[in-house]
């Protein structure tokens, strides 16, 4: 199969046991990391509860700050350099990347960056790239708001000024100002990843719900991925409390197996 169903967990108050063992039930492949997990829990808890679920992670998601100059940088590589570590510990190959903090204080966009910072980040991210790939490790760009991501042109420009085979994408829709198909076309054959949501209205309108209720048809996106631009993608569900209204542990039991019916729909 192509493809691969993951949990976005930035959650502390589950333990790595509980989680793991209540993704694996519901049909879920792997786990991403965010740091505050790691840390309350450690690398070596998170990878033995990961084996004993037979689970993956399946990607690592620091914050690097390529926008507020030198120091951040140089912040940042560090950062790098830990979260290979951490990779190498949970077997994982997949490091998420922003380009800047993606709210609050300290934002860019991609129209509001200088000349100065988008070569600060071209270059960094050249960098980086060419460390991962020591490591046999890919970055992956988050398409968001407030970064350099936030349209698929900007994105674009990152990827071809960079040139390298290791960065791709991490398709988290809907995009800024921008309909969900268009930057499906220009994005679909960079990406690796996607931060799935569904909502009350339709793709990115009303209010988070269960993926498996929202009314966004999230199949033609699937099939456009994994069967025209054939590419093996983790598709992983993000934001499971939905703005603090459900448990994430009911999400895992309702999203779990209905995404997984809904991919094999497409590639069997």
């Amino acid at each position: 199969m192509n493809f691969k169903i993951g949990f976005c967990n930035f959650y502390t108050h589950f333990s790595p046991e509980q989680l793991c063992s209540r993704l694996r039930e519901y049909k879920f492949d792997g786990i991403e990391l965010w740091p505050n997990p790691l840390r309350d829990y450690g690398v070596k808890r998170w990878a033995k509860a990961l084996e004993n679920e037979g689970l993956a992670c399946l990607q690592l998601c620091p914050y690097f700050n390529f926008m507020e100059g030198p120091l951040k940088i140089s912040e940042s590589r560090k950062q790098l350099e830990d979260f290979m570590r951490v990779a190498e510990g949970l077997a994982c190959k997949r490091i998420r990347v922003f380009t800047g903090p993606p709210w609050g204080e300290g934002v860019v966009g991609a129209d509001q960056a200088t000349p100065e910072q988008w070569d600060a980040a071209i270059g960094s991210l050249r960098e980086f790239c060419d460390c991962a790939d020591q490591e046999d490790m890919e970055l992956c760009l988050e398409c968001h708001g407030g970064s350099l991501m936030e349209n698929s042109s900007s994105t674009l420009r990152l990827i071809s000024s960079i040139g390298r085979p290791n960065l791709t994408v991490n398709l988290q829709l809907p995009l800024l100002n921008e309909d969900w198909k268009v930057s499906l076309e220009k994005l679909g054959a960079h990406t690796s990843h996607l931060h799935i949501h569904n909502w009350t209205r339709g793709m990115g309108e009303g209010e988070l719900t269960y993926f498996c209720e929202g009314a966004f048809d999230w199949k033609p996106v699937f099939q456009r991925l994994l069967v025209d631009f054939r590419r093996t993608v983790c598709f992983s569900i993000e934001h499971a409390d939905h703005g603090q209204k459900h448990d994430p542990l009911e999400t895992i039991k309702r999203d779990g197996p209905f995404l997984r019916r809904l991919l094999l729909s497409i590639t069997t």
